[in-house]
């Protein structure tokens, strides 16, 4: 006879594999949509927007199962923080998926002229932004506090970077009205990908609180 112990072993595993498919996803995402903007590639843009209803199923998928779990099977302590991080970190992960969807849905709209400015900063927010989610899932997998502390510390850089393109931007944007549209479409971009980092530093928290029970401010 299975044992409770092996049904919530199970049921978690299942949780693990599902999020980590819509971790693979968040990234791929993010990664098709700087690059969509990077080469101005509306058909890898429409890709990212058309495959995003993927995330949500899953996330509602994830939802589920950890509600079958808390209802069922009751779990204590440690497997319950488990389950309640997981809810949270699945919207997070949607939510990645979102951002990313909007800054192809802004590449779609722009013009050849708009794909000019600070994208060697935008880029490089992007390239973080995707190290950043591949290692918090890697300390979610290993229930790693410190890599999930450091992770956060990379947010700062994200921050940084969003400061200095969006001040370059309003310059601009102040000596040259016609530049309006352009300028608004990359503070945009912006925007989106310094909330990514933002989740990314929500779920390291979330990790910390699997295992310490504390929910620290790491942001």
């Amino acid at each position: 006879m299975t044992t409770p112990h092996r049904l919530l072993a199970r049921a978690e595993a299942q949780v693990h594999q599902n999020l980590f498919t819509m971790t693979n996803k968040a990234h791929q995402s993010v990664e098709q949509a700087m690059e969509a903007l990077k080469t101005q590639n509306a058909e890898l843009a429409q890709t990212v927007v058309n495959e995003d209803l993927q995330q949500n199923h899953l996330m509602r998928i994830i939802e589920k199962e950890c509600l079958q779990i808390l209802a069922t099977l009751e779990p204590k302590a440690g497997d319950l923080r488990e389950v309640v991080a997981s809810l949270q970190i699945c919207t997070e992960l949607e939510r990645i998926s979102d951002h990313a969807k909007d800054i192809a849905n802004i590449v779609l709209g722009m013009d050849p002229s708009d794909f000019s400015g600070p994208m060697d900063r935008l880029a490089a927010m992007g390239d973080l932004c995707q190290t950043m989610l591949v290692q918090v899932m890697e300390a979610y997998e290993n229930l790693d506090v410190k890599l999930a502390e450091h992770v956060a510390l990379h947010d700062q850089r994200v921050d940084e970077l969003d400061e200095e393109a969006s001040s370059s931007l309003m310059m601009t944007l102040m000596n040259s009205a016609d530049t309006s549209m352009h300028c608004t479409h990359l503070l945009w971009i912006a925007y989106h990908l310094e909330r990514i980092g933002d989740r990314i530093t929500n779920i390291a928290e979330r990790v910390t609180f699997m295992v310490t029970a504390e929910t620290p401010e790491l942001g």
